[in-house]
């Protein structure tokens, strides 16, 4: 968490992290029919730069994120720009629990391979979901560790085997699943794969 603290002010700054929510977003509107009537759940929100993109298409969403100094930074740009339909919450997914039967969507862009226990947290989302609700998440594919050029503890998983995902999110209860490579983060040494996980309630 200290991590994203400090990092929070220049978090924006990187052209590739826009990129990356910009592209998880596009293959969010791919899978799931946006309107005005939905309540999105963003994990991991950080600065909201995936949140942002859903403010125009949807009712409401709650952005939830472990970094005090990453959701500074979203209140403020809500602020700036008077967004009025979003809130915000510090939240551990390995301890702290979600309200239930709440949200039509849950959505997160390279957030899962910072939390412990996937399985777990999927069952707390899939509570957190109204009937019929769906979940959509953007995250890596298996890597060999040098996709974070500063790995520290805050990185539980070095990506994930897409069947395996498939099957900790069947296994959650979640159904028509599918977990499907979407696009690729380009760095100077290799590529690393995307995928997007989508599931519902």
């Amino acid at each position: 968490m200290s991590r994203f603290n400090e990092t929070a002010k220049n978090w924006d700054a990187h052209p590739r992290r826009l990129l990356q929510a910009e592209k998880i977003f596009n293959a969010i509107e791919k899978k799931v029919k946006l309107n005005k009537t939905m309540h999105v759940l963003d994990i991991g929100t950080g600065t909201g730069l995936l949140l942002m993109h859903f403010i125009t298409k949807v009712k409401k969403i709650t952005g939830i994120d472990n970094s005090e100094g990453m959701l500074q930074i979203l209140k403020e740009k809500a602020e700036k720009t008077h967004v009025d339909n979003i809130d915000f919450l510090l939240f551990d997914a390995d301890k702290d629990n979600l309200s239930e039967n709440r949200y039509d969507l849950a959505v997160s862009s390279m957030t899962f391979h910072h939390i412990e226990n996937i399985e777990n947290f999927l069952k707390k989302i899939r509570k957190s979901l109204k009937s019929g609700g769906k979940i959509c998440i953007g995250d890596l594919e298996t890597e060999d560790g040098s996709f974070h050029s500063n790995p520290d503890e805050s990185i539980k998983h070095l990506g994930f085997d897409k069947n395996k995902f498939a099957e900790k999110m069947k296994k959650a209860g979640f159904k028509n699943i599918s977990v499907e490579t979407v696009f690729e983060v380009k760095k100077p040494e290799k590529k690393y794969p995307i995928f997007l996980a989508y599931g519902e309630k």
